[in-house]
């Protein structure tokens, strides 16, 4: 299988993660960039790239305070990414007006994601893994399916005619909170950016009484990640993502 997969990489490489211009990359909720690719959304713009986000769902339930009006907790949180996208040089942010753990549809979530990248026009698209063996997380989940079918969506001349938008065919894309990465991006000293465009998402990482936070134990674990990736490809420090180009996306069978 091994041999397999190398053959077929050489006949249709993956897309060199770092060697285009312009990303987008699709969040279920806000943070969820920083924490999985936070130091690859900095790595890329110091490198003088196009960085854009898009956040799929609102964040209204991501507090423990029932007291705190969700409508007063979207704003915050909004404000919060933000500071994080101006903190690390993003060029826009785009908030689509979902709900978390909502009841819209894959459906309706792919159609706005495809008009985004319409507008876009992005080379690689991010996007959470919807296939990771131990993702629970329904918005996750959902995120990751319906911006990967928006990728082919959007390269379909007639399918967007209809919505009135051009097309736009994008060059691969990159699954972050993955179990199966296959290609990885050297991330050096940016975990420390990474790190601090978290800190600004005070209203989902609290500190309590004792001075401890949640955010404590994930920046562990994201040093941790970087660290094991990057002995494992012997760049220092780095952040790993399965990749696909648009080949791989459609009728391939086998395990990229």
């Amino acid at each position: 299988m091994c041999i397999i997969n190398s053959i077929l990489k050489l006949i249709v490489p993956l897309p060199k993660l770092t060697k285009h211009e312009r990303y987008l990359f699709v969040s279920p909720h806000p943070d969820d960039i920083e924490v999985g690719a936070g130091a690859t959304v900095a790595t890329l713009i110091a490198m003088g790239k196009q960085v854009d986000f898009l956040i799929c769902t609102d964040g209204r339930y991501g507090t423990s305070d029932v007291e705190l009006p969700a409508e007063e907790l979207v704003k915050i949180r909004q404000e919060e990414t933000l500071a994080s996208a101006k903190f690390l040089g993003v060029n826009s942010v785009t908030f689509l007006p979902y709900h978390d753990c909502g009841s819209h549809t894959e459906e309706e979530l792919m159609l706005d994601i495809a008009k985004v990248i319409a507008r876009l026009k992005p080379d690689i698209v991010f996007c959470p893994d919807p296939h990771l063996k131990t993702e629970c997380h329904i918005d996750h989940v959902k995120t990751g399916k319906a911006a990967s079918y928006a990728c082919l969506r959007a390269g379909n001349v007639p399918m967007m005619a209809k919505e009135g938008l051009a097309n736009h065919a994008i060059k691969g894309i990159a699954f972050y909170y993955t179990d199966s990465p296959n290609n990885y991006v050297k991330v050096g000293k940016n975990v420390k950016k990474q790190e601090e465009a978290l800190r600004l998402y005070k209203s989902q990482f609290p500190i309590d009484d004792n001075g401890k936070s949640d955010l404590d134990g994930i920046l562990l674990y994201i040093k941790f990640r970087a660290i094991r990736f990057g002995i494992r490809t012997l760049k220092g420090r780095a952040e790993g993502f399965r990749t696909l180009a648009p080949t791989h996306m459609h009728c391939c069978s086998e395990d990229i």
